[in-house]
């Protein structure tokens, strides 16, 4: 579940999607309430992220998961300012992980269920998103389902159509992003990036797998292998259980998917 910058419609979006969990999992009639319940993972957006100004993200991600938060997540990930540039360093992840605390220990966000229920604005803004989702759930089904809305090509059109809208409107400037197309600086900003030595990498993970294979016993491995690739052919058994036999007795992440293929 992806916390984009729009703080009110990503507090909405969390409350909408349980309030349509709940309806459509009612149907059923479960025999456990807590089937009712929609637990939910956030991250924080990258897309939302810049390259210019990298440091204005760290504001960016506060405000997203602050709006994770006030939606009722279950669990949080915030993103780290320099993902619009590379990938994180032990300085600028750091600086992501401590958000959250300050959100939880120091803001006391988290000591609150809902502090937005009965907010005029945030419910009118929740119920206009449980209709239009309605809408989207509603032409799936006509489509037969989402196996074969996916294979009409149904979900990859919706979303190019959103991203097409959304992108006009920041080309036009009716949607703002500070230090993009308002308040740009000339300014290149000076931030310290991770660089990965790919080919330095790619030798380290060859050496580390040929040392594995001359240890390990390879006769015992073959066993293993053999046996997820008839359970696969068969379907008799638990591919995760032999996975996991396979794994222990030092098979490789390719050897396992080759034996299942």
């Amino acid at each position: 579940w992806g916390i984009g910058m729009d703080f009110f419609t990503e507090v909405a979006k969390m409350r909408a999607g349980r309030l349509l969990w709940a309806k459509l999992v009612s149907q059923f009639n479960p025999e456990n309430p807590k089937s009712l319940a929609l637990r939910t993972h956030s991250q924080t957006s990258g897309w939302s992220l810049t390259a210019q100004d990298p440091l204005n993200n760290i504001a960016r991600t506060a405000i997203e998961a602050s709006s994770a938060v006030m939606g009722g997540t279950q669990s949080l990930h915030t993103n780290s300012f320099d993902e619009a540039l590379a990938l994180p360093t032990d300085f600028s992840a750091g600086i992501a992980r401590d958000t959250q605390k300050y959100l939880m220990n120091e803001a006391g966000l988290s000591r609150v269920v809902d502090p937005y229920a009965g907010s005029y604005y945030l419910e009118w803004i929740t119920d206009n998103m449980v209709k239009k989702a309605r809408q989207l759930m509603d032409e799936v089904e006509a489509a037969g389902g989402m196996t074969k809305a996916i294979e009409a090509g149904l979900p990859k059109r919706r979303i190019e159509e959103a991203a097409a809208r959304r992108q006009a409107r920041i080309d036009s400037g009716r949607d703002i992003i500070v230090g993009v197309n308002l308040f740009a600086s000339d300014e290149e900003s000076d931030v310290e990036i991770l660089n990965i030595d790919q080919k330095a990498v790619l030798e380290q993970q060859e050496e580390r797998l040929a040392r594995v294979r001359k240890t390990r016993d390879d006769d015992s491995v073959g066993q293993a292998l053999e046996a997820l690739h008839e359970c696969a052919l068969t379907g008799k058994g638990n591919l995760l259980e032999l996975a996991v036999v396979a794994a222990r007795r030092r098979a490789s992440l390719g050897e396992i998917s080759m034996a299942m293929e």
